[in-house]
């Protein structure tokens, strides 16, 4: 278990030696993903929990 941003998430390597995939529970909401290599999976995790944790736009314009 890994942790960004006081989320944890996890990495798990795939039955082939070029797979990645992580998760991470934001929200209420499960993210998943997977990756090349181990690096580029922590780089879209990461990625992941940033966009899940951005403000919400709203079509007017402002946050949410």
């Amino acid at each position: 278990m890994m942790r960004y941003r006081d989320i944890e998430y996890s990495l798990v390597q795939g039955l082939g030696r070029h797979l990645w995939k992580w998760s991470a529970s934001v929200a209420d909401a499960v993210i998943t993903g997977q990756a090349h290599s181990k690096s580029a999976a922590v780089v879209e995790a990461e990625k992941a929990i940033d966009r899940a944790l951005a403000p919400k736009k709203t079509p007017g314009g402002s946050a949410a």
